[in-house]
C-alpha cells in the first residue's frame, strides 16, 4: 500500500472536516429529516421484514410497521397530554405563589441591600423590555422553525418508507462505488451499522422506560402531585446525553418549591433525580446500550456541542448516535481504525491480523 506523508494526510483531513461542517450547516434543511428517517428506518426494518414474512408484501409490511410505531407514539403522547392538562390546571395557583414569593424577595432586597421596591420594579421592567425586544427579533425565526418542523414531520413517513423499500439498492450502490469483489465486507459493514443503530434506539427506549419508572417511584414516595408527568418528562429528555435529565428535572423541582411548605420535598426531588442520574450514567445505560455503541465521554460532549450549534436540539439528539455509527464504520476500515479507537470507550486497541499482501 502506498504511504503518503503526514502533512498531506493531515491537510486532506482538515479540508474534509471543514467541508463537512459547511455541508452540515447549510444542508440541514434536507440532512436533518434524512438523518431522523435513517434512524427510524433502521429501527422499523426488522418489523417490516417480519410482516413481509406473513405474505403481506414489502410495501404492506412497511406501512404496517409505520402504523404500529404511530399507534405507540400516539399512546405515549396521549398519556403525556392528559398529565399536562392536569398540570396546567395548577398554573393559576402557581402564579399566586410566585407573586407571594416575589413580594418576600422585594422585602428581602430592600432590607439587605437598601434597594427600594420601586427601584427593583424598574430593574425588572427594564429587563422584561429587553426580553420583549429580543423576542420580537426572534419571532419570525421561531415561526419559520415551527413551519419547518411541521414540514419535516409531514415528509418523514415518505422518507422512511422509501429507505426501507430500496434498502437492497443502497447496498448494491455501495458495492459498485467501492468496486470490490469482496462484497462480504461491505455487507458486514452495512449490517453492523444497522445493528448498531437498532441497538442504540431500542436501548434508549428501554433506558427512558426505566428512568421514567424510577423517577415516578421516587416522586410518588415523596407525595409530589403530577409525578407521572414529571417522571416521563425528565426521562424523555434523557435522550439528550448528560444535560437532558438535568433540564428535565427543573419543572418538578420548581413545582415542589412553589407548592410545598417545607424544603424537604424539593430537596427530596433533587435527591431522586440525582440518584437516578447516577444509576443511569454508571449502570443502566452502560449495561443496556453497551460498549458496542458507546463512545468516550469527551467525544460525546464534543458531538453534543457541535450538534447543538449546527442543528439545535435535533443535533444534540442525533450527533451522539451517529458518532457511534461512524466509529463502527471506522472499525471496519483498516486505515480509519485508529480514529474509531479515538472515538470509542475501549482502552484496548484491537489489531486485525492482515498480511501486507492482503493490504496491497
Amino acid at each position: 500500500m502506498k504511504k503518503y506523508p503526514f502533512w498531506l494526510k493531515g491537510s486532506v483531513i482538515v479540508t474534509g472536516v471543514t467541508f463537512l461542517f459547511i455541508l452540515l450547516a447549510n444542508g440541514k434543511f434536507i440532512l436533518m429529516p434524512l438523518a431522523f428517517a435513517a434512524l427510524l428506518a433502521m429501527l422499523l426494518e426488522p418489523v417490516s421484514r417480519w410482516f413481509e414474512r406473513l405474505k403481506i408484501g414489502r410495501a404492506g409490511g412497511i406501512v404496517l410497521s409505520m402504523l404500529l410505531a404511530f399507534i405507540l407514539l400516539a399512546g405515549v403522547f396521549s398519556l403525556l397530554s392528559i398529565q399536562l392538562v392536569q398540570f396546567l390546571n395548577d398554573l393559576p395557583e402557581a402564579q399566586e405563589r410566585l407573586q407571594s414569593i416575589s413580594g418576600e424577595l422585594l422585602t428581602f432586597f430592600q432590607q439587605t441591600f437598601g434597594i427600594s421596591p420601586d427601584q427593583q420594579v424598574n430593574f425588572l421592567q427594564q429587563g422584561l423590555q429587553t426580553v420583549i425586544d429580543k423576542s420580537g427579533q426572534y419571532l419570525s425565526t421561531a415561526v419559520s422553525a415551527t413551519t419547518n418542523v411541521f414540514t419535516t414531520v409531514a415528509i418523514l413517513p415518505f422518507f422512511i418508507f422509501f429507505m426501507i423499500y430500496y434498502k437492497d439498492r443502497y447496498r448494491t450502490f455501495l458495492q459498485k462505488v467501492w468496486k470490490t469483489e469482496n462484497t462480504r465486507k461491505i455487507d458486514a459493514m452495512v449490517s453492523d451499522v444497522q445493528s448498531v443503530a437498532q441497538h442504540y434506539i431500542v436501548g434508549m427506549l428501554m433506558v427512558i422506560s426505566i428512568l421514567a419508572l424510577l423517577n415516578g417511584i421516587g416522586l410518588w414516595i415523596l407525595g409530589l402531585e403530577h409525578a407521572v408527568f414529571f417522571a416521563v418528562f425528565a426521562a424523555v429528555l434523557a435522550i439528550i446525553p448528560y444535560i437532558g435529565i438535568i433540564i428535565g428535572s427543573l419543572p418538578a423541582i420548581l413545582y415542589a418549591v412553589l407548592f410545598t411548605d417545607s424544603l424537604l420535598v424539593p430537596g427530596g426531588v433533587v435527591a431522586v433525580f440525582a440518584g437516578v442520574q447516577f444509576l443511569e450514567g454508571n449502570f443502566i445505560t452502560p449495561n443496556i446500550i453497551g460498549s458496542r455503541v458507546s463512545i468516550n465521554p469527551f467525544m460525546a460532549l464534543v458531538a453534543l456541542i457541535i450538534g447543538g450549534e449546527l442543528w439545535g436540539i435535533s443535533g444534540m439528539i442525533l450527533f451522539v448516535p451517529f458518532l457511534g455509527i461512524l466509529r463502527c464504520v471506522f472499525d471496519e476500515i483498516e486505515e480509519l481504525r485508529p480514529y474509531g479507537y479515538l472515538f470509542g470507550s475501549k482502552a484496548e486497541y484491537e489489531v486485525e491480523n492482515v498480511t501486507e499482501e492482503q493490504r496491497e
